[in-house]
């Protein structure tokens, strides 16, 4: 009988894994300045990027996280005012009222002139006050007339509206100018251990099944040699 034959051993998954992260750990220079990779035993990789910044970059990156904190320190000195301010209702007749007041200031003139020129024109058309079409078309005039100032009552109601938000608005705008934008370099590799692990796993789930199937074969070979065995002898 042959000499049985072993299942190869397993690929080393994991140190394929950290080969490949380490393929990419490529040094790169910018012109906002470079990134370069160094073995670090504190890190789980076993390495560890450094980003140094151009001289310009960094002195725009400087200009940029001082006047980012100078925004910030302005919206938290406003943070109590926003928060007392916000704690009140909404009031939208003290808002709404002056937007809606100088709307209508102009608008009076002009419907008390149009009101006056249709009358005149229903009087030379020969209409009579209190007949159906002089009620008709001054219906028609009146309808038209309450359309514009429920326009100027909606509009002033949204005034009121922006009016109450501008303070959130400007405090909005000074915590988003509050960020810092950093230079963008690539993301930094990391080993897929993960992969590795699922991956030998896999390998020895299979190893195992080589194995129980040689023995199972070699088990049944050697009942089958038994019982032929037997079976010449009787």
């Amino acid at each position: 009988m042959g000499k049985k034959s072993s299942p190869p051993s397993a690929p080393d998954y994991t140190g394929a894994a950290q080969a490949q992260t380490r393929g990419q750990m490529t040094s790169q220079n910018t012109p906002y300045g470079s990134e370069t990779y160094s073995q670090d035993p504190n890190s789980p990789s076993g390495y560890r990027s450094d980003i140094t910044l151009a001289p310009q970059a960094q002195g725009t990156l400087d200009t940029q996280m001082a006047l980012s904190r100078g925004l910030a320190d302005t919206a938290n000195q406003q943070l109590p005012a926003i928060q007392d301010y916000y704690s009140k209702p909404l009031d939208y007749g003290s808002l709404s009222q002056p937007a809606y007041q100088a709307m209508t200031s102009r608008l009076d003139p002009q419907w008390q002139q149009r009101e006056q020129q249709e009358r005149s024109r229903l009087g030379n058309q020969g209409l009579a006050q209190g007949g159906e079409a002089y009620t008709n078309s001054m219906r028609d005039f009146n309808n038209a007339r309450n359309d514009a100032y429920q326009q100027a009552t909606l509009a002033s109601l949204q005034n009121a509206q922006q009016f109450y938000n501008q303070p959130l608005n400007t405090f909005n705008s000074l915590r988003t100018g509050a960020q810092v934008q950093n230079p963008q370099f690539g993301q930094a590799p990391s080993t897929p251990y993960l992969n590795a692990a699922q991956a030998q796993g896999q390998y020895d789930i299979n190893r195992y099944g080589i194995e129980q199937g040689s023995k199972n074969n070699m088990m049944q070979g050697l009942f089958g040699l038994g019982a032929a065995g037997i079976s010449a002898w009787g």
